[in-house]
């Protein structure tokens, strides 16, 4: 299993996790209510889908550098999320709220793992390129903070 399916396949926990949580917070509220669930379900499984479809499109277009793939990747997960939409108010609109709650849980565990963690900081390594493009940028804000120039 290389890095990017384990990655991968964290978010997706953690999506599911939240994905739970979505359910048990509505149940005081709304009761249990299949057709929410069937739409949160619905929600977090395109998420999910549309999750892998990115990271493939990425992958692809890396590989190759045809930049057009994109586009097509673009459109298959904007109409995956459209016909999830449509599909699930057309059964109820608890159902299609819960499918709009279903395509934020991988992006609430994206935002959880890798912002909100503490560990987000610890052990980050940054590669010595783009550490030296941040030191110079740094020291370019400072020499104009203080009214200097590169030549002084």
């Amino acid at each position: 299993m290389n890095d990017l399916t384990a990655f991968k396949n964290k978010i997706f926990l953690y999506g599911l996790i939240v994905m739970m949580v979505f359910e048990i917070v509505s149940l005081p509220l709304i009761g249990l209510d299949i057709k929410y669930t069937y739409g949160l379900f619905l929600g977090t499984f395109i998420a999910i889908a549309n999750f892998n479809i990115l990271a493939f499109t990425l992958k692809t277009v890396l590989s190759n550098g045809n930049k057009s793939f994109i586009f097509l990747g673009y459109f298959l997960r904007l109409a995956l999320y459209g016909v999830a939409v449509v599909t699930a108010f057309k059964i109820n609109n608890h159902a299609g709220f819960g499918s709009l709650l279903g395509f934020i849980t991988v992006k609430i565990s994206i935002y959880y793992l890798h912002g909100f963690k503490t560990k987000f900081s610890e052990g980050r390594k940054v590669r010595p390129e783009v550490q030296a493009e941040f030191d110079r940028e740094d020291l370019e804000k400072e020499m104009k903070r203080d009214g200097r120039s590169e030549e002084d």
